[in-house]
């Protein structure tokens, strides 16, 4: 009876740690096993990859404009510099000009003696150049003179009167002009048959014809300087009238 009540007490005081396994076989299954499932993602993420994308192809575009403004500003240094350099260097510089057939209908020189020209007097040929715009200018002077005679024929007079002093100041440039060229004609065939005495005429007339070119265009240009002043006439069309009247309102 005493033993079993030992053995009871034994019992009752000294509990087993069986019960306590489970916990611990839990919280270790708890360790192992596989992650609780995951929340699904807020509404808000979606937009956030969104903007990133969104980013994403502005930073991508970025690189194209950047581009392009780049090759626009490149092509606008390289035309100035090109424009620079064929007014102000080129042109200064008579070794690195480059001759170019022009038509020139107001002198009787031939092609080749308009380059030998270029070639030995090149003031002249400038000159030439000049002259040659110099009687296309005259040349609508006096025919826009003709179409207001035509217009009003009772008031013919005063237009007559108007004329003849445009087409004296282009006769009188035409012959000054005219007297130039028989030099550079007779110099240039010097030079082609003895290069050393034809050397020696442009050396010596250069200057001088260059200087006689000079003042038949300053008196010339002297009585064209009021049609430069004057405003452009509209041109006749829809179109064209159009256009001018809004160059003229906003240029």
């Amino acid at each position: 009876m005493l033993g079993f009540g030992k053995k009871k007490d034994k019992d009752s005081k000294g509990e087993s740690p069986a019960p306590q396994a489970p916990e611990k076989t839990q919280e270790k299954a708890g360790k192992d096993s596989p992650a609780k499932e995951e929340k699904p993602a807020s509404a808000g993420r979606p937009a956030k990859a969104d903007k990133h994308k969104s980013a994403t192809g502005d930073k991508k575009r970025f690189p194209i404009k950047k581009i392009l403004m780049t090759l626009v500003i490149l092509g606008l240094l390289g035309g100035g510099g090109y424009a620079g350099y064929t007014f102000f260097l080129k042109s200064g510089d008579p070794s690195a000009r480059v001759f170019t057939a022009k038509d020139m209908p107001h002198l009787t020189l031939p092609v080749e003696m308009l380059k030998f020209s270029f070639d030995h007097y090149p003031d002249l040929f400038d000159a030439f150049v000049q002259y040659e715009t110099q009687m296309v200018l005259l040349e609508k002077e006096i025919a826009r003179i003709k179409a207001i005679s035509a217009k009003y024929p009772e008031q013919q007079k005063i237009a007559d009167r108007q004329k003849k002093i445009w087409e004296k100041g282009k006769n009188t440039l035409s012959k000054e002009f005219a007297k130039l060229e028989k030099p550079i004609k007779e110099t240039f065939v010097l030079f082609q048959v003895n290069p050393r005495q034809g050397k020696a005429q442009i050396d010596a007339s250069a200057a001088d014809l260059a200087a006689r070119a000079r003042s038949a265009l300053d008196a010339s240009q002297e009585l064209t300087a009021d049609i430069k002043a004057m405003p452009p006439e509209a041109p006749e069309g829809l179109i064209q009238g159009t256009l001018f009247k809004l160059k003229k309102t906003f240029l």
